[in-house]
């Protein structure tokens, strides 16, 4: 860091950028970011007591440090008072963080800060304010754009609650925020950054420059080290173990299946919410939601009232033993927390209990420095003396409306930053309402924000595409919410939220709350994949886990080994591709993810396709992918590794590729750049390329789609240039040329059978299946032999992974038509299906289906359909879809 003087002027001074100040006023007169000269004037901070402005121009003193300077100020009409700027500039920053102390002698309330610079010798002819759209009342940031487009200029509190404004032809910034502190006072920083714009934008008012400037500063404020692994975790609640109760043998034996299986997968840790009589009373809860009685591993009531205490009082048995098992299996458990509720500490508790019927009678402040010093000591003492892995924050509303949203937040942010910095391997998992706080209260997680930006409840998120399918439903609500968080509130890859699977409904058939041992059978198998995956691109760093298949006998123990592999294989990928995942970024209208390794051309493509008709994706190969031209000698090349494994074709950059995507699917694709080949390559379809006598090629084990052919040349890439002879094929000989390193197959493969791809269409309402379909559904159901009721299969479509179903595909169907089908003029059921077992609302409906299992019983045999539905508008009726298929492959 450098530091000069100059006739009255001092400068900070790194790699980056150089900050020029006048030392006669104490104000910033330029920046020269990597040789870019920003003037600017005006530069002032206000502080106001009790809503009026306080002269504090008066610059009395300056000090400097290491990597800052501080000016300090007198204030008129305030004995004593003093103000206080401190400008930090920090090595690889390209940003200065600003920062605002008010010696508040007389504790005066300090009701709000303005801060404001004028540039001098930039046109401005572009500038986007960002707001939350969690929160419209609060904004991110104000970006400023230069006007030959390849300069831009940020500014920001590192908090959720400053405003943003630009007066004088785009020249003067003015940002402001409430506080509401009646004690000396440091402001968290302002920062004034700078960066380069980028070719691309994310959408009109986030250039891809914008994105990562801000990303990479809030990168520089973690309390803790960002992750080298992922984050493996489950929530018990979303298998709704709080019908579990631990004080019986029989539901102790149900949550030790649940920490068997996460054991048996590589998840880490489980949050821990079960019922247990022996501690808690549901009835004594005081939150609105009446679930205190599983807080704190079951001790929050107990807690609350002073009953028990860390370090003096001993863990009841019914938890301990839980406790132990799960270390057993080296499973952390972390509890739920609310922080707000009305805990109590003999002489000291009325410095933070205000009266609030949110906690029943009294709630806490996390405005007060009491309870805030209380609290982070209380979490740490439980921390430690139970050996929990983390917490799970929630029911954190800031419900004191004596004191301002801003000063609540406050207390909060201090209490998890401390709490880190005592105890880093801690994860917070947070639930409702964090995701109306932005990116810098994201930093002190450790962990992850709330899940789907809403309530994880199915009974509550919107349907966005049609499915039959719960975990597919789920995972196109999660992709919409980590596209958000990713490009509008500038979120990193160490804080997006996963979502694996789905909550089973709280609520049953009949509408009652179970409260007790309601245990369903409720695992997705065909709609798992689907969601793990979109969970892998969009939230890589968080694999975080909902409804486990574990509480009933049938699912722990009949789950398909080759499923488990496939899922613990995903959870591992994650730890072997975390440089990837740091640069996840969705593209293409935001339906598809890029992870791309830093060197720009080695790294995956998640495609995804919702809908359930095929469709044919174009994508341009370009920097929007985070991609790069490779500038050395070598092949790129373009692997299919999801669902099958082949090389599909040669890419270059700025070069456009179509895909043909199934329905309802997700597709995978890894971009590798070689150099040098020591194996041949086999480039269009699946198989393995081998020589024998170096003049002999052979390619065994070729698969392909039945029904199809190929599109593309089938090419093979050889070690060396020598002259091949032969090409056999599965055993067959084939024609080909040779072009130095390449040979390429003259004709293209067929692959005999009935094309039926996932999802597959039924076209002019006649149905026809392979015998190879029906060998997979007998073989999914030997492979998963549930004993099915015909309740559960009648109220979850996505049970029962052995049926034929037929999906009659309506965009917002209505479950008061009445649809009626027949097959070869025989009536059959047309069957509703909902997202939940409570069948009450019309907004959890799915639509229509058929069940053809013992019905389309004869392969290669026409079956006609014959529907009567409801007038319906143009393009509301989408088609009529097979369900419960897999890429069916034969030989070639």
């Amino acid at each position: 860091m450098i530091h000069f003087y100059h006739e009255n002027l001092f400068e900070l001074s790194n790699e980056n950028l150089t900050v020029q100040f006048n030392l006669s006023n104490g104000q910033i007169t330029s920046f020269n970011y990597k040789s870019q000269l920003i003037t600017i004037e005006n530069e002032t901070s206000f502080i106001f007591i009790n809503n009026i402005r306080i002269d504090c121009s008066k610059l009395i003193n300056f000090k400097e440090d290491i990597n800052s300077i501080n000016f300090t100020y007198s204030c008129l009409n305030e004995t004593n008072s003093q103000l206080t700027i401190i400008y930090t500039l920090k090595f690889q920053w390209e940003f200065l963080q600003k920062k605002i102390y008010f010696e508040n002698i007389d504790n005066k309330n300090i009701t709000s800060i303005e801060t404001t610079f004028t540039l001098t010798n930039k046109i401005i002819p572009s500038v986007s304010i960002i707001r939350n759209r969690q929160d419209l009342n609060k904004e991110h940031t104000i970006f400023l754009r230069t006007k030959l487009n390849t300069l831009g200029i940020f500014a920001t509190w590192q908090h959720p609650f400053g405003h943003y404004s630009i007066t004088s032809n785009n020249q003067t910034v003015i940002s402001s925020y409430q506080i509401g502190i009646n004690r000396s006072y440091l402001s968290e920083g302002f920062l004034i950054g700078f960066y380069q714009l980028s070719s691309y934008w994310h959408n009109n008012d986030i250039n891809y420059g914008e994105r990562e400037a801000y990303e990479k500063a809030t990168s520089f404020f973690y309390p803790v080290s960002q992750r080298k692994q992922s984050i493996k975790h489950a929530v018990g609640w979303d298998s709704n173990d709080y019908q579990i109760h631990i004080s019986t043998s029989h539901g102790i034996d149900q949550y030790k299946r649940l920490i068997d299986r996460c054991a048996q997968l590589g998840i880490n840790s489980l949050t821990f919410a079960p019922s247990n009589t022996n501690v808690s009373n549901r009835q004594e809860a005081t939150d609105d939601w009446g679930w205190e009685s599983v807080l704190w591993l079951s001790l929050g009531e107990k807690i609350r009232l002073e009953q028990w205490k860390p370090y003096h009082d001993s863990i009841p048995l019914t938890i301990q033993q839980m406790l132990d098992y799960a270390q057993l299996k080296q499973i952390k458990l972390v509890p739920y927390v609310y922080p707000p509720l009305g805990y109590r500490s003999k002489g000291k508790d009325q410095a933070w209990l205000f009266p609030s019927s949110h906690c029943k009678n009294v709630c806490a402040s996390l405005a007060s420095i009491e309870f805030q010093q209380y609290f982070l000591q209380l979490l740490i003492d439980f921390a430690q003396i139970t050996g929990i892995g983390g917490y799970a924050w929630d029911y954190n509303f800031y419900y004191d409306t004596g004191n301002t949203e801003y000063s609540q937040w406050r207390g909060w942010q201090w209490i998890r930053t401390e709490l880190l910095i005592a105890l880093p391997y801690l994860i917070m998992d947070h639930r409702y309402a964090s995701q109306y706080d932005g990116p810098w209260s994201w930093i002190t997680l450790n962990g992850y924000t709330s899940p789907l930006l809403s309530d994880e409840n199915p009974e509550t998120y919107p349907i966005l595409y049609p499915s039959l399918h719960t975990d597919k439903i789920s995972a196109d609500f999660m992709r919409q919410g980590n596209v958000e968080l990713r490009l509008e509130h500038f979120a990193s890859m160490n804080c997006i939220p996963g979502f694996i699977g789905h909550q089973t409904e709280r609520y049953s058939s009949n509408g009652s709350l179970p409260w007790i041992d309601n245990n369903l059978r409720d695992f997705d198998l065909m709609g798992f994949s689907y969601s793990l995956l979109s969970n892998i691109a969009t939230a890589g760093l968080n694999l975080i886990h909902t409804y486990i298949p574990a509480r009933d006998l049938q699912e722990f123990y009949l789950l398909p080994e080759n499923f488990l592999e496939f899922w613990s294989y995903w959870l591992k990928w994650s730890d072997e591709h975390i440089e990837e995942i740091y640069n996840s970024i969705p593209f293409n209208i935001e339906q598809d993810w890029s992870l791309m390794k830093s060197n720009g051309f080695d790294g995956y493509l998640f495609l995804f396709n919702p809908y359930y008709k095929q469709v044919y994706r174009k994508i341009l190969f370009d920097g929007k992918l985070n991609l790069k031209n490779p500038q050395e000698q070598g092949y790129w090349l373009l692997k299919e590794i999801y669902p099958q494994e082949r090389f599909i074709l040669f890419i270059e950059y700025n070069q456009t590729n179509e895909f043909l995507l199934d329905g309802q699917s997700v597709t995978i694709y890894q971009l590798i750049f070689i150099s040098i080949i020591n194996q041949p390559i086999l480039v269009g379809i699946s198989g393995q390329a081998f020589l024998t006598n170096k003049n002999i090629l052979i390619i065994d084990g070729v698969y392909g789609e039945a029904g199809t052919q190929t599109n593309n040349p089938i090419s093979i890439i050889l070690p060396n240039q020598d002259l091949i002879f032969n090409v056999l094929l599965n055993g067959i000989e084939k024609r080909f040329k040779q072009n130095k390193q390449i040979i390429i197959l003259i004709d293209p493969l067929s692959f005999s059978g009935l094309y039926l791809p996932r999802s597959a269409e039924i076209l002019n309402n006649t149905i026809m299946i392979s015998d190879l379909l029906l060998k997979q559904l007998v073989k999914r159901q030997l492979e998963y032999p549930i004993q099915w009721t015909e309740k559960e299969l009648n109220d979850a479509s996505w049970l029962g992974p052995h049926r034929l179903l037929l999906f009659i595909c309506i965009l917002n169907p209505n479950d008061q038509w009445n649809i009626t089908a027949q097959i070869n003029n025989n009536s059959i059921i047309v069957h509703k299906s909902y997202n939940t077992r409570d069948h009450y609302y019309q907004q959890r409906f799915i639509g229509f289906y058929l069940d053809l299992t013992n019905i389309v019983i004869q392969p290669n045999v026409q079956y006609y359909l014959s529907l009567n539905m409801p007038h319906m508008q143009p393009g509301q009726f989408q088609g009529l879809f097979l369900e419960n298929i897999e890429r069916i492959l034969i030989e070639a």
